[in-house]
């Protein structure tokens, strides 16, 4: 489709176009509107400009003859042949405003795609976009919009005094074009110029598939995965260095019936080892296999005659290896008997409310309001002994493994329904059906946290051989994430923490100003701000500090403060009603009681506080004194600081 019939498709589709008018290769030039770009306009010459068919800044008629010839001339000094009957010129009138660039991409993983920054000759090289899902409502696109530098213009930047609603706007009209049109594949509208008369598109390119997209499958109507009376481990072990082994050990908790099966027999602690799923005299609703993979799927077979719903496969040697055959055999045999499949290639699975541990992690998982999903189950592993170690506790956890039928969308919308979670974090390597993703989420009432791995192309290599699955391009993952009311973290610790206070306003105590201000800097950096402080409250706090402390925030009360003087700080920065989050920051100083200090933290507060032990030997009785009453911790500024 050449400029002239892309101007008129974009003008029926309501677009601002600028003026324009194509005439033949021998038509004489007579236009009544200047300045204008001239540009020939034939299916033989894809880059104008490379070999000297665009003139610009013309302003009249005779000018325009002139730049008919040279570009006549140029195209025959590049030996590129004409035709009479069909190639002619455009001209289009240059107008003035400030550069902006809107694109269209179809992503592997998010589909089509919306993309808005900075346009003009630099794009590239600012790559000042944001990515907006085509099926992102008014506040998606605008919160989308800014995340760009370049919408300080929509917010008054040098006395501008344009209307994010103008951006907004124009984005939803790109939407219904696309929906209008199928078979686009990709488009950019470079420039698109913007000034008091609206966002008007000066240059296009589209792309079209040779085929009509193929309609996303609808998601299937699911059992509720969690709700577990029946349990079977399948390939338990006596011997003590096997996974079955552990799953075995852990999976005592479960206050539901619990079925163990080993074909040798036996018993394990006390407990009898079915021989087979047959001798099982009981619907199985919710079964963990951890067998050869061979055997996986005539394993699920025999299940579900015994009326299983639930199905984790902790063995490996699918997708991950190659074999992509037994992974589509997995999906539809949980689409022919409408299964819900976690795996293969997974830690296992815990649910709080019946004490169900099907991990072979931690066997020490306390209760609590977090669901934890990771695609890598070493990543879970570590994640499990960590929050052990700082008494988090979890109302799930699921080890996605290589998604082979539950992807994160349909873990989110299940995990939505569940009282016991109040927070939801994910560690995701590869992503599957990006669109159903996004819709979860945008139906989700729950924070979600994300860590993406995959980020670079080394990465992203290591990523698909781990899973099989796609990891993506990051900055788009990022951006469409955000966009949607994700927060997306930069370590995998900050997916045990997650905040609900306002994190502008955080207040530091701590007895060094050194780690005091390069926590300021992780907080900072993280684009929160810190509380600062009323001269009121400056003046209550030079009552009860030495003359030296800092008179500021980070609240530095001198290096041989003890646990006194630790404590009157805590206790009126406590009581202050524009302070919202503290975090305690301890170095080891000779004088330093540690114990006692952190003893402080076990007294009625009505804020959130979270200790920093920043140290090692010396820190370690304090530590243990935490960890032994289930108090979160810290040991380094940046883990404090992850999940802001």
């Amino acid at each position: 489709m050449v400029e002239s019939e892309l101007y008129r498709l974009l003008e029926q589709s309501g677009f601002q176009i600028p003026k324009f008018r194509r005439f033949n290769l021998d038509e004489s030039v007579n236009l009544d509107f200047y300045p204008i770009a001239l540009k020939i306009e034939s299916p033989a010459v894809i880059h104008k400009s490379d070999v000297g068919a665009v003139a610009v800044a013309i302003s009249n008629n005779d000018e325009a003859t002139v730049a008919k010839t040279d570009i006549l001339n140029n195209l025959a000094r590049h030996n590129i042949l004409l035709d009479n009957t069909k190639d002619g010129f455009i001209a289009t009138e240059m107008i003035q405003g400030e550069e902006l660039f809107v694109g269209v991409v179809d992503d592997p993983i998010f589909g089509k795609t919306i993309l808005f920054g900075k346009g003009g000759v630099l794009l590239e090289l600012y790559r000042d976009v944001c990515y907006i899902d085509i099926h992102a409502d008014r506040a998606e696109i605008e919160r989308a919009l800014r995340t760009t530098k370049i919408s300080a213009l929509f917010t008054g930047y040098r006395g501008s005094h344009f209307s994010i609603n103008i951006a907004v706007d124009f984005i939803q009209k790109v939407q219904l074009f696309l929906s209008n049109h199928p078979t686009i594949h990709e488009c950019d509208f470079n420039p698109v110029i913007l000034n008091n008369q609206g966002m008007s598109i000066v240059d296009a390119r589209i792309q079209y598939s040779d085929t009509a997209p193929t309609a996303p499958t609808a998601k299937r109507s699911r059992n509720n995965f969690f709700d577990n009376r029946t349990v079977a481990v399948i390939g338990a072990s006596l011997d003590p260095y096997k996974v079955g082994y552990a799953i075995a050990r852990n999976a005592l908790s479960f206050t539901g019936a619990l079925y163990l099966v080993n074909a040798k027999g036996g018993t394990f602690e006390g407990h009898t080892l079915y021989t087979s799923i047959d001798d099982i005299n009981d619907t199985i609703d919710t079964a963990i296999i951890t067998i050869p993979a061979s055997h996986v799927i005539e394993t699920i077979e025999h299940l579900i005659p015994k009326g299983v719903r639930n199905v984790i496969i902790v063995s490996a040697g699918f997708k991950e290896i190659g074999d992509t055959q037994s992974e589509q055999h997995l999906f539809e045999l949980a689409q022919q008997y409408n299964l819900n499949i976690i795996g293969p290639n997974c830690l296992g699975y815990y649910e709080s409310t019946r004490s169900l541990n099907l991990t072979f992690g931690s066997s020490n998982v306390k209760a609590g309001s977090l669901a934890l999903i990771a695609q890598s189950g070493a990543v879970l592993s570590s994640l499990m002994d960590k929050a052990a170690q700082q008494g988090i506790g979890f109302s799930h956890i699921l080890s996605a493994g290589n998604m082979s039928d539950l992807d994160f969308a349909d873990i989110i919308a299940m995990l939505d329904h569940s009282p016991q979670c109040q927070a939801i974090s994910i560690y995701a390597e590869g992503i599957r059906e990006g669109k159903a993703l996004l819709e979860a989420i945008r139906r989700c009432t729950k924070p979600i946290r994300i860590y993406k791995a995959g980020k670079s192309p080394q990465a992203r290599k290591a990523a698909f051989s781990h899973t099989g699955n796609l990891s993506g391009d990051y900055p788009m993952f990022k951006a469409l994430m955000e966009s949607v009311g994700v927060k997306t973290v930069d370590s995998i610790e900050a997916l045990l923490h997650h905040s609900s206070v306002n994190i502008s306003r955080i207040a530091i105590i701590t007895n060094a100003g050194g780690p005091g201000t390069i926590l300021t800097d992780y907080i900072i950096d993280k684009g929160a701000i810190l509380a600062t402080l009323s001269d009121q409250a400056i003046a209550d706090l030079d009552l009860l500090l030495p003359s030296n402390w800092s008179r500021n925030n980070p609240i530095d009360i001198i290096g041989d403060a003890r646990s006194e003087r630790f404590e009157l700080t805590l206790n009126y920065i406590d009581a202050l009603e524009d302070i919202d989050m503290i975090y305690l920051l301890i170095t080891p100083q000779m004088m330093t009681d540690t114990l006692n200090i952190v003893k402080l933290l076990e007294l009625p507060r009505s804020k959130p506080i979270y200790p920093i032990l920043l140290g090692g030997v010396m820190m370690h009785e304090a530590a243990e004194y935490l960890y032994m009453r289930n108090i979160p911790y810290f040991t380094t500024l940046q883990e404090a600081s992850a999940f802001l």
